[in-house]
This record gives C-alpha cells, sequence and structure tokens, in this order.
C-alpha cells in the first residue's frame, strides 16, 4: 500500500485547525460587541474625549521630560575626555535608549489625542444635531479609543456645553463657540508658557555670556558654552520654539472662527455658516499642540467666570435685537 505524501496527511488537521480558529476569532467578535452598547451618545463622547485628552496631556508631560534627558548626554558628554571611551560608550546607548522610549511615549500620544479628536467631533455632532451615527461608524470610532468604556464613563459630564437650545444649528452654533472661546484662551495661555521657557534659555545665555567674558581664555569657559550650546538643541526643538509659534497660529485661527460664529448668531445660526465654522475649528485645533497640562485646571475658575458674563450679554443683545 502507497503511503500518503506528508502534506496530504497533514490538510484534514490543518483545515480543522482553521476552521476552529476562525470560530473562535468570530465568537470573540460577537462576545465583544454584545459586551458594548449599540450605540454611543453625546455624554459617551464627552467622556471619551475627556478621558483620552487627559492621558494625552500626562503623555506630552512624559515626553517633555524624556525630550529633556536626551539632551542631557549631548550636555555631559562635552565635558568627558576622549579617552574615557567606555563612558562615552555609556552615554551614547544611554542616549539611545531614550529616543526608544520618546518614540514609543510619542506613538501613544499621538494615538490618544486623535481618539480625543475625533470624540470631540463625534460629541459636537451629536450632541448639536442629536442625529444619530451608524453602527459601523460607531464601531470605527471604538477603535480607535486607547481607554476602555468604564473608564469613559468616570468623565462624563451632563453640564459640559452651557446650551438650553433645542437640537438643530443653533444649538451647535453654540457648543462650537463655547469650546472655541475656551481654546482660544488655553491655546494663547500655551504660547505665553512655551515663550516663558524659550526666555529662560535666552536668559541663561546671556548669564554665561557676562560670567565667562573675564576668563575668555579659559578651557573652562568653552566648556560652559559647549555645554550650554548642546541644553539648546533641545530649546530650539519642536516642542518648544515651534509649538510656541503653532500654539499662537491657533488661537488667532480660533478667534477668528469665533467672530464668524457671533455674526451666525446674529442671522439666525445658518446651518452652511455653522458647519464651515466647525470645519475650520477643527483644523485649527487639531493642526496645533496639545494646551500646555495643567493650564486648564490653573484658568478653569475665570474661565467659566469669563463665559457666563459673555452668555449674559449675548442673551441681553439678543433681546434688544427682538424687541427692535
Amino acid at each position: 500500500m502507497l503511503e500518503q505524501p506528508l502534506e496530504d496527511r497533514l490538510r484534514p488537521g490543518c483545515i480543522f485547525a482553521c476552521c476552529y480558529l476562525n470560530e473562535v476569532i468570530v465568537f470573540y467578535s460577537l462576545f465583544k460587541f454584545r459586551s458594548q452598547p449599540l450605540s454611543l451618545t453625546s455624554q459617551n463622547f464627552i467622556g471619551y474625549q475627556r478621558a483620552e485628552f487627559e492621558k494625552a496631556s500626562r503623555l506630552r508631560v512624559a515626553l517633555f521630560f524624556v525630550q529633556l534627558a536626551v539632551a542631557i548626554p549631548a550636555a555631559v558628554s562635552v565635558v568627558i575626555p576622549d579617552d574615557a571611551k567606555v563612558t562615552l560608550y555609556v552615554l551614547a546607548i544611554f542616549g539611545a535608549g531614550l529616543l526608544a522610549v520618546w518614540w514609543v511615549l510619542n506613538r501613544w500620544y499621538v494615538n490618544a489625542r486623535s481618539a480625543a479628536q475625533a470624540a470631540r467631533r463625534a460629541g459636537l455632532l451629536l450632541g448639536g444635531l442629536n442625529e444619530p451615527l451608524s453602527p459601523s461608524e460607531v464601531q470605527s470610532l471604538r477603535d480607535r479609543f486607547t481607554i476602555s468604556a468604564e473608564q469613559a464613563a468616570k468623565y462624563e459630564q451632563a453640564d459640559y456645553y452651557a446650551t438650553t437650545k433645542p437640537p438643530g444649528a443653533s444649538r451647535l452654533g453654540e457648543m462650537l463657540e463655547e469650546s472655541s472661546f475656551y481654546s482660544e484662551h488655553l491655546q494663547r495661555v500655551s504660547s505665553n508658557v512655551l515663550l516663558m521657557i524659550i526666555l529662560l534659555f535666552v536668559l541663561a545665555f546671556v548669564v554665561i555670556a557676562l560670567a565667562t567674558t573675564p576668563f575668555v581664555e579659559r578651557d573652562t569657559t568653552f566648556t560652559a558654552v559647549r555645554v550650554f550650546l548642546a541644553m539648546l538643541v533641545f530649546a530650539m526643538s519642536a516642542d518648544v520654539i515651534g509649538g510656541y509659534q503653532q500654539h499662537r497660529a491657533a488661537a488667532e485661527e480660533i478667534k477668528d472662527v469665533r467672530t464668524r460664529l457671533a455674526i451666525a448668531d446674529r442671522n439666525g445660526y445658518p446651518l452652511p455658516d455653522v458647519l464651515l465654522a466647525m470645519t475650520d475649528y477643527n483644523a485649527a485645533v487639531e493642526g496645533a499642540p496639545e494646551v500646555v497640562p495643567f493650564i486648564y485646571n490653573f484658568c478653569r475658575t475665570s474661565l467659566d467666570q469669563r463665559w457666563r458674563d459673555y452668555q449674559n450679554d449675548r442673551e441681553e443683545a439678543r433681546h434688544k435685537r427682538t424687541a427692535s
């Protein structure tokens, strides 16, 4: 009796294994789908938005310090003699390790920020227009989120937006105006914080220049200057000077959106105008870096009061227009 080839003997087992694995995957997918609600509300999206932004904020703090730490080996290597090869190799390995950590953290930061922005857009549309999303879009959004539904539920806030308008263009317009009010001020404060960091580096350069002028012929003077120049790479990075420019530009763009929304308010919030303003607002906030961590908590009380004052002034102006 002829012996069957090896591939013929293995084929039934492989087919069975593939079918079994496919059933396991299908069962897991169904279980995962059934364990989640069939749809997401605007409050759910607000919870995801706040939780993802907080996660992105923590990651940005970590990125800031890791990037600063990456500049330290370059600065330390300046004062190490050339014959200390082992020490220089250790510093090089340490710097490469920090660079790998920065790459991982940056990837997590980008994913969390992207998820937060997606939740913010969905929350605006559902909360403003009260139009449901398709199941495929809801599942696509779930796949982008980096936190669990249980974590997001802790961040839900019923009065996150102060508008009392019924669903429609007017409600969406007021939600956009409130978002742009906070975003403009937070972006502007963030740019001021980064400007202060830049000025500190400039001040450090001036101090080093004045302090080392009498000893310009000494080797220690040149060592100090080299160390400062190595640390200057951090100040010139995209997270500092580039971040300052982007925060400042975003604040100006969002201010323009606020002006357009105020005009739309006087015209009864035409839906095309509101949607176009929303598109430009999204482009401005998504093109800028995440606001400096802890700035919102620091400015929250003041901004809340200023927004309430603005709401009162806006309602008074509406009553005057109606009366006339």
